[in-house]
Parts: C-alpha cells; sequence; structure tokens
C-alpha cells in the first residue's frame, strides 16, 4: 500500500464530517461503554476475535513457539482475559484497546505456565476460530524475527486494520458504480511490490482510462481509505484525542 497514504487528521485535507469523530451504529467501542454486563462482555469478545493476530504474533516472537503452539497461546491469553477480571477492568476513558492488550500481554508472560494449565483442564476449550494457516499468519510480517513483540503486535494490528479499511472502500466505490476508481487504486497502491509501482500511464492504459482520470481516481480513493481507517481506528478509541494519538501511532504524524 502506497507509504503515503495514511496521514495524521490533523494535516490531510479531510472534509470537515471526515475530521469528526465517527459516531457509527457497529461501533464496538459503544458497547463496551453499555451499562449491560451482558452487552459489555459481548463487544469485549468481538474486539477480541477482532485482533486475534497481533496478540498471535505477540506471543510467537516472545517465546519462539510453533504455530500450533502460539495458537494454543492465543487461544490460553483470551481464555483468561475472558474469564477472568480484566476485561472488567478496561475503562476505554484512560486509553485505547489496543495499549491495554499489550499491557496485559506483558502480564500474561508471568502466568503463561498458569493459562496454559487451564486451557488444558477445561478440555482445550477453543474460544476463538483460529483458522487461518501458518503461511497466510505469517504474510502479516515481513521478517518477524527482526522485531520485538510489541512491533510486531503493532505491526499485525495495523495491517487489521488497513485490511478492513481496504474491503469497505471497495464496498463503497463498488456500490456507487465507481469500481474502475478503485481499480486503479489497487493497481498503483495495492498491488505492486516495493519498488515496483508502474506509473500512471501504465495504469491508465490496463484501465482503458486517461493519465488524468487515474491521478483524480487515486486522490478519491486515498481520502476514502483515510474515512475508513478513521472509522476502524474509532472501534478501540473513545474520542476524537485518542483517534488522533492512536493514527498518529500507527501511521506516523
Amino acid at each position: 500500500m502506497s507509504d503515503h497514504l495514511p496521514k495524521s487528521p490533523r494535516d490531510s485535507q479531510l472534509d470537515p464530517e471526515g475530521r469528526a469523530f465517527p459516531v457509527t451504529s457497529w461501533s464496538l467501542i459503544a458497547g463496551v461503554k453499555d451499562s449491560s454486563p451482558e452487552a459489555r462482555k459481548e463487544a469485549l469478545e468481538s474486539l477480541c476475535r477482532r485482533y486475534w493476530k497481533p496478540v498471535y504474533h505477540f506471543v510467537k516472537r516472545a517465546w519462539s513457539k510453533s504455530h500450533d503452539d502460539a495458537k494454543d497461546l492465543t487461544q490460553a491469553f483470551f481464555l483468561q482475559i475472558l474469564d477472568g477480571g480484566a476485561l472488567r477492568k478496561y475503562s476505554p476513558e484512560r486509553g485505547g484497546f489496543r495499549a491495554y492488550l499489550k499491557v496485559l500481554l506483558r502480564g500474561f508472560a508471568a502466568d503463561q505456565h498458569d493459562a496454559m494449565t487451564a486451557l488444558k483442564r477445561g478440555g482445550g476449550v477453543k474460544i476463538l476460530a483460529l483458522d487461518a494457516d501458518a503461511a497466510a499468519i505469517r504474510e502479516v510480517v515481513p521478517d518477524a524475527q527482526a522485531q520485538s513483540p510489541e512491533k510486531i503486535f503493532d505491526w499485525a494490528w495495523k495491517k487489521e486494520i488497513l485490511e478492513r479499511a481496504v474491503e469497505r472502500a471497495r464496498q463503497w466505490f463498488a456500490e456507487g458504480g465507481r469500481s474502475v476508481q478503485f481499480r486503479a487504486f489497487e493497481e498503483y497502491d495495492l498491488l505492486p511490490g516495493p519498488g515496483d509501482r508502474p506509473t500512471y500511464a501504465a495504469v491508465a492504459g490496463t484501465l482503458g482510462v486517461s493519465e488524468s482520470d487515474v491521478r483524480n481516481y487515486l486522490f478519491a480513493v486515498r481520502e476514502r481509505m483515510r474515512t475508513e481507517i478513521r472509522a476502524e481506528l474509532a472501534h478501540t478509541v473513545t474520542d476524537l484525542r485518542q483517534l488522533d494519538d492512536e493514527w498518529a501511532d500507527l501511521f506516523g504524524a
């Protein structure tokens, strides 16, 4: 994906609606703040299911586990925090969910043996569908051995955010009958590897449009991507300040 796509919301050319905090009916953080224990638990479990891959990569790198052992540890971690009191102590007003999960993971290192024992004692219950194979999961980070567990966690979290934003943007343009605009974004920003980006002329030739069309399409899709990224980040924060901080931490100021 284009390195210049994510920019701080403070500096990007978003319209006023884009700058506002995304308030949507599918915001998971709204459920976390719900006064109903059932709604709160459901929202927290949804957040865990949504972001299990960063946890998987953290434990795999931290303890050099095999793929299967890392999946078991991931299950043990979520079982521990869902059945224990950790998630009940989570206060969204004190920070984003990503930072809180990393705090819990640091503590998990000391309790790893107890957590695995509890997992086995419970008959190896699986609370998450960790059905991706090892090769698919490894694609999240370019070189796991060259990075710390926390950096790998953030890499995987960022990739999850971007993948969800891409799919929502793809759907948005398709529903508007403008799939060709997203095709330009795919050809220029998504498909090429580092140093392999095509020229505007090459993309124009592939799509049968003009070079100026390609420029306009890229601008439109990148703006939509920023909006979708902000909406995804809003799942795990509670206000505009946290949203700006999360954006800067993941994508740079």
